[in-house]
């Protein structure tokens, strides 16, 4: 079943103070669920953020954290971060947890920090929840050192939440990526660009350069999967007119699969 989710991060920070706006207006523009970041989603009590989500009939389906595990000092900040999360995340029944980072340089370092990625991963299946790796560009660069390199070494507790437009932004064909991960894939981001120029020059999804048809084609045999479809645009002139836009892009698209 593929439902559909907000990312947040349009709003930027603070944002908590707006989180009733926003909610209702994730409701009205016809997501689902809502994705927050942690550091976001803990500035606010989980018993206000349950009603909030009980009186627009919602769920956070994810949230995210994110570092250089390689970085010895900021992995201790980063695990006390992951104890915070798990305890959090756990009271909200928040199924899934979002990781990005891995830009270690060295090969030393970066088979170190899926380990501890791995473990992460581990702990969060003991507590019935799944860690998935978030990706940005960065990652395929260098023949795909990074990325080749989490495929290799990750868990299979591990799973993944594909940011397809940073995955094209970084020149990768969607259908070889997709079929490399198949169904470790529980969420996808789907982010467009307003250029290939590197940064965050997102637009509102179907009018920037990512075409996401692989992506729609993949779905299409994903029939009995679990699949969320997250719409994440990183910033907006106005963020409350693209959460409408990219709501009703993804409830049209939505349909489509549902019909086929």
């Amino acid at each position: 079943m593929f439902k559909t989710s907000l990312q947040t991060i349009t709003w930027g920070d603070p944002q908590h103070d707006r989180f009733p706006d926003i909610f209702a207006l994730a409701k009205a523009s016809g997501f689902d669920g809502l994705e927050i970041g942690f550091r976001r989603l803990r500035q606010v009590s989980t018993t206000d953020i349950q009603r909030l989500l009980d009186a627009n009939q919602m769920i956070i389906n994810a949230s995210h954290i994110g570092g250089n595990l390689g970085d010895l000092g900021q992995a201790e900040n980063e695990r006390a971060d992951f104890d915070a999360a798990l305890h959090i995340l756990g009271e909200l029944g928040v199924p899934y947890l979002l990781y990005s980072g891995l830009n270690e340089q060295h090969d030393d370092a970066l088979d170190a920090a899926i380990e501890q990625l791995n473990g992460f991963a581990d702990r969060c299946a003991d507590q019935g929840m799944r860690l998935l790796f978030h990706n940005h560009d960065w990652e395929f660069h260098n023949d795909q050192r990074i990325w080749k390199r989490l495929l290799e070494l990750r868990a299979d507790t591990l799973g993944y939440a594909l940011d397809l437009g940073w995955a094209v932004k970084a020149g990768q064909d969607l259908s070889t990526v997709l079929a490399d991960l198949e169904e470790t894939v529980k969420i996808l981001h789907f982010k467009d660009f307003i250029s290939a120029e590197a940064g965050q020059n997102t637009c509102h999804l179907g009018e920037g350069i990512i075409d996401f048809s692989a992506a729609w084609q993949w779905l299409q045999g994903q029939g009995g999967q679990d699949i969320w479809l997250t719409a994440e645009q990183d910033n907006a002139a106005d963020a409350d007119i693209s959460c409408a836009i990219n709501g009703a892009y993804l409830a049209e698209h939505r349909q489509d699969l549902e019909r086929s």
